[in-house]
């Protein structure tokens, strides 16, 4: 089975997913204590949050240290793992593994192990009272691969959206499954901010961007047609996608972003021809706009975020330069770093 990945795009909510096939069956542990969590101030981004409870060598623990670790580079803050996220994260897993992974994201009343149609409604019967919440999803072919699980969401156009999400709390059930398709590993994430936390976000002037500076060992290749809705889907593939998040505390939602430049350029070389993404409307953010560079309008992606995706796979073991030149919430923004791509 081929990996998959959706995206409801929802005001200020993150909603990612994907799929694959190979592994063992089993049910997801569940964290037996809640620890306890600080919400984070307005603006400021979380630095330190309580160990989590998933038990040493879980898929569970290798998710949330690999997505804090990212996030943790990128300037995004740290996640703090929830109960009540585990719970409904947990039983979302349990659905699926029991009917299969064609109904990934939505669950049909009726059926073993309902708890909601959609996201938010499992958050809810769980117990978690969220004013942003959102849920990622992705099985691969082969048993223990979680690692895989967080690169594929970061190696991403829609799914990229978790590394830059302002919620506070994250709940993970992650493990071998044996649904109909075929044995697999099954990774599954719901992240929220409840109604009594504030987001997460940097300061103003901050520009977030995977790839961030100075990261190797980037993947040179994005097999785009595995994301579900397909990005660019012209492409039979497509470089590495460089996402940049805008968004920061105070934003002013009725002042344009103005992009003038956002280039990828390896060492020695020219630009590398690319399609860059945004969500034009301004209903999920405020409008974004061109001083130059054609944009894509793509109701997909998530507001305040622009992301180059390369027509080629990149060069292997090669140093890429980014260029980001806009005007964001009125500040003029001229940005560059360097990242460079695995070996062949």
């Amino acid at each position: 089975m081929l990996n998959s990945r959706s995206l409801p795009a929802l005001a200020l909510t993150l909603l990612v997913a994907a799929c694959g096939g190979g592994g063992s069956g089993g049910s997801p542990a569940v964290a037996t204590a809640p620890p306890a969590t600080t919400p984070a101030p307005e603006g400021n981004i979380v630095t330190s949050v309580p160990p989590p409870t998933y038990a040493a060598g879980s898929g569970s623990l290798s998710i949330f240290n690999a997505i804090n670790a990212l996030r943790s580079k990128i300037g995004s803050g740290l996640l703090a793992q929830s109960l009540l996220l585990d719970k409904s994260t947990g039983a979302h897993w349990s659905y699926i593994n029991q009917n299969g992974i064609s109904e990934l994201h939505g669950e049909t009343a009726g059926k073993p192990g309902y708890t909601g149609v959609r996201a938010a409604d499992r958050i809810a019967a769980a117990g978690y009272a969220a004013s942003v919440s959102g849920e990622a999803i992705y099985s691969t072919v082969g048993t223990d691969k979680y690692a895989t699980c967080v690169a594929e969401w970061a190696n991403s156009v829609y799914h990229a959206a978790l590394l830059f999400a302002s919620t506070i709390d994250i709940g993970i059930a992650a493990n071998n499954f044996n649904p109909v398709e075929g044995a697999s590993t099954l990774c599954a994430v719901d992240v929220a901010t409840s109604t009594t936390q504030s987001a997460q976000l940097p300061g103003a002037g901050s520009i977030r961007a995977y790839p961030y500076a100075n990261q190797a060992d980037v993947p040179f290749v994005f097999f785009n047609r595995t994301e579900t809705p397909t990005p660019v889907p012209d492409l039979v593939e497509a470089g590495t996608p460089v996402t940049v998040s805008f968004e920061t505390r105070g934003m002013a939602l009725t002042a344009p972003i103005a992009i003038s430049q956002f280039s990828l350029t390896p060492a020695g070389g020219a630009a590398v021809d690319a399609r860059i993404l945004v969500n034009k409307g301004g209903k999920l953010g405020p409008v974004i706009t061109t001083n130059g560079p054609a944009l894509t309008d793509d109701a997909n992606m998530q507001g305040f975020t622009a992301t180059l995706v390369p027509v080629l796979r990149l060069k292997p073991g090669t140093a890429y330069t980014v260029a980001l030149i806009a005007m964001v919430d009125g500040k003029a923004v001229n940005k560059s770093w360097t990242f460079t791509t695995a070996a062949q």
